[in-house]
């Protein structure tokens, strides 16, 4: 109850920590799926060259890359002339000879000019290069993300929760402020946020688990107010 602004630091640091298993989960799933689906993929792509922004390549145009499993147009490859959009195609790119479009959403498109490449040479090596260098960078860019994201949805919780606690501090006839709540409540999601780690990282399904969680919090909330209300009466309550 004395933790006042401490108790922010304690829900980060204890979401930094549950955060580590669930990007080592998080991590070790992409890389399956990047490393079984990247080579059907990447065995499709020809030798792409940019010489002073004209793209190039040794194949029948236009050459269409599919996805392996589904067998649809992932990318379209025409330096002909003949396909200049991604209109009435499924393909979620199409290099052209002086630009590289890019599907955005199912009615627009980015387009990048590739009028100032010179000497880019792209292969199979070079593309496998780049899915490991992805591959490597997935917790670095996901974790600071997902902490962030998680610490934001907590203290909104806890914020909320604290108002739950003023309100059954008063049943109880405790002089509760709405920091000290706010610290119980912070401290009250502990266990619930441990489990929901466990939870997310052995994949196991429990329906409605957002509820059970909000029930064990508030539950471990009461657990804290009441043992408030049972201090001897000669110890004074903080403030």
């Amino acid at each position: 109850m004395n933790w006042k602004k401490v108790s922010f630091v304690y829900l980060f640091l204890l979401l930094a920590i549950c955060e580590i298993p669930l990007m080592f989960r998080l991590n070790d799933e992409v890389s399956e799926y990047i490393f079984q689906q990247a080579p059907d993929i990447v065995k499709q792509v020809p030798a792409i060259t940019v010489s002073k922004g004209v793209v190039s390549a040794e194949v029948q145009m236009p050459y269409i890359i599919r996805e392996p499993k589904k067998n649809s147009p992932l990318m379209i490859i025409d330096t002909t002339g003949k396909t200049v959009s991604l209109e009435g195609s499924d393909a979620f790119a199409l290099l052209t000879k002086s630009d590289l479009i890019v599907r955005k959403t199912k009615t627009s498109t980015w387009k990048f000019d590739l009028s100032e490449v010179d000497g880019l040479v792209i292969d199979k090596k070079m593309l496998y290069d780049w899915i490991e260098a992805f591959a490597g960078l997935i917790p670095v860019v996901t974790y600071p993300l997902a902490l962030l994201f998680s610490f934001i949805f907590r203290v909104i919780q806890a914020l909320i929760s604290a108002l739950v606690g003023i309100f059954l501090a008063k049943n109880l006839n405790i002089s509760l402020s709405y920091s000290q709540s706010i610290s119980l409540s912070i401290v009250s999601m502990t266990p619930a946020v441990m489990l929901g780690t466990i939870h997310d990282y052995s994949g196991i399904v429990v329906n409605s688990w957002w509820f059970i969680s909000l029930v064990i919090a508030l539950g471990y909330l009461w657990f804290g107010i009441r043992s408030v209300s049972e201090q001897p009466a000669d110890e004074p309550q903080p403030r």
